[in-house]
């Protein structure tokens, strides 16, 4: 006797796309810790189709935005933390597929969930005929990122990120501290990863070709968190 098929139809609402082929969907959901065929090959390709994507949107969306500006959005629309919080509004979490030890510990790494949405995205376009795919793919990141994207031209907000994150703990009962995560020095330049830290929690962290410049983009990761949250 065959086991009974998953239904995918609920998580095909979500995604907004009704698979031909099931096994991609399977596939982009099934974590390298099964020890089984896996999604990282899905992740790399949904990665480079992401960027493109993401890049089509921004360069449509704001004619009159500097490339400066659009670099720093894109960064920030492809993040990890960015991806995460569109897998937990896809409800991806009870759709995963990860190995045994992994389910075990209860809830599971969020890092899981932004990987999940690039080979996600990965299956969409090998799901689609070629003319479609790229178009269907755009259009999906376009819904996915919705709320990211309504929030791009917030751009002084973002140069004052600092300040604001400063205002906004003060008003709390502390402030927020600023942590060196990580450094890459190469021969032509400098990286610096910075975290925010408030009330004991730190924020996710963000690169920048300064400390001043890490500083800022790491107080603006909190603040979109925290107005995630709805704290901000």
């Amino acid at each position: 006797m065959q086991p009974p098929q998953q239904d995918w139809r609920p998580l095909e609402a979500l995604l907004g796309h009704d698979f031909r082929d099931h096994g991609l969907l399977e596939l982009a959901l099934t974590h390298a810790s099964r020890e089984t065929e896996h999604n990282e090959r899905l992740e790399f390709l949904g990665d480079g189709i992401l960027d493109l994507v993401v890049s089509l949107l921004l360069f449509q969306r704001f004619p009159k935005a500097r490339e400066g500006e659009l670099t720093e959005w894109k960064a920030l629309l492809v993040s990890r933390e960015t991806l995460s919080r569109v897998g937990e509004r896809l409800s991806l979490e009870q759709w995963l597929l990860p190995g045994e030890h992994l389910r075990q510990r209860g809830s599971l790494p969020r890092s899981l969930l932004g990987n999940a949405v690039e080979a996600l995205l990965a299956a969409v376009y090998l799901d689609c005929d070629e003319p479609e795919a790229l178009p269907t793919c755009r259009k999906l990141a376009e819904q996915w990122l919705g709320g990211e994207l309504a929030r791009l031209p917030q751009s002084q907000e973002r140069k004052q990120a600092k300040q604001l994150l400063q205002n906004w703990a003060q008003q709390q009962g502390s402030l927020p501290i600023y942590v060196l995560t990580d450094f890459h020095d190469h021969p032509d330049t400098q990286a610096f990863q910075i975290a925010a830290e408030w009330g004991g929690r730190r924020f996710p962290g963000a690169w920048g070709a300064s400390k001043k410049e890490a500083e800022r983009r790491a107080a603006w990761e909190a603040i979109l968190l925290l107005r995630a949250e709805g704290r901000f």
